[in-house]
């Protein structure tokens, strides 16, 4: 670790000076975002650990995009118009937003349903989950079984790959269409008939059809509590 940057808003935050003071607004329009996003990422009190637009911001302010999302090593200031490679993906290398049920449910094959800088926080996965990976936290009690192989209990988190094909017996997120809002269940097929699955034995409605217009929003590949004291 070089300077006294502990966060990603100080980092940025130095990173727009070294680049001649540049603004929100500039960096943003640079870019290709809203100056939101940009003020998210400059919040202390939102301290945000990570954007999947941090590679292009960090090429914008002509900075080292690694230094910028994780503190290792040095700004290294270039001139920005140099005519230099491109940095490295900080995006698919363990940190994933932890987004809303209805965010979830918003997506339509692309990022675009999900807008990471609105991400409450970010969190790590020790697999790769995607371009557009996100990360939930489970609701409710209809997917806690303690005496089954698997049980998720409310306030588990659930790492999601939204690009992951889903096959029978995985666990899944669909956007159910009469709701327009995600749901976390098991996908089966009974009789051959896609269903979703409730695992709590004792849950009033465990077995859902799969209707016409429902979505599959991505495949659970973990799940944690995160960070244990």
């Amino acid at each position: 670790m070089t300077s006294g940057e502990s966060t990603l808003a100080d980092r940025l935050k130095t990173a727009m000076e070294l680049a001649g003071n540049q603004s929100q607004s500039e960096v943003a329009r640079s870019v290709g975002v809203k100056p939101q996003a940009i003020q998210y990422l400059l919040d202390p009190k939102r301290n945000a650990t990570g954007s999947k637009h941090l590679t292009k911001i960090a090429d914008t302010l002509g900075v080292d995009p690694t230094w910028l999302a994780t503190g290792v090593g040095g700004p290294n200031p270039r001139n920005i118009h140099d005519n230099v490679a491109d940095g490295p993906d900080i995006k698919g290398k363990g940190s994933y937003p932890l987004i809303s049920w209805i965010q979830a449910g918003g997506w339509t094959g692309n990022c675009d349903g999900v807008q990471h800088w609105q991400a409450d926080d970010w969190r790590p996965c020790p697999h790769n989950l995607g371009e557009c990976g996100y990360v939930l936290r489970v609701r409710g009690n209809s997917m806690t079984n303690p005496s089954g192989p698997y049980s998720f209990p409310e306030g588990m988190l659930l790492f999601v790959n939204p690009e992951k094909e889903p096959t029978p017996g995985q666990f899944v997120i669909v956007r159910r269409d009469a709701k327009r809002e995600a749901t976390f269940k098991k996908y089966i097929l009974i009789e051959g008939e896609p269903y979703l699955e409730a695992i709590n034995p004792d849950w009033p409605q465990r077995y859902l059809k799969l209707e016409a217009g429902d979505t599959f929003c991505g495949v659970i590949v973990d799940a944690s509590f995160g960070n244990l004291p």
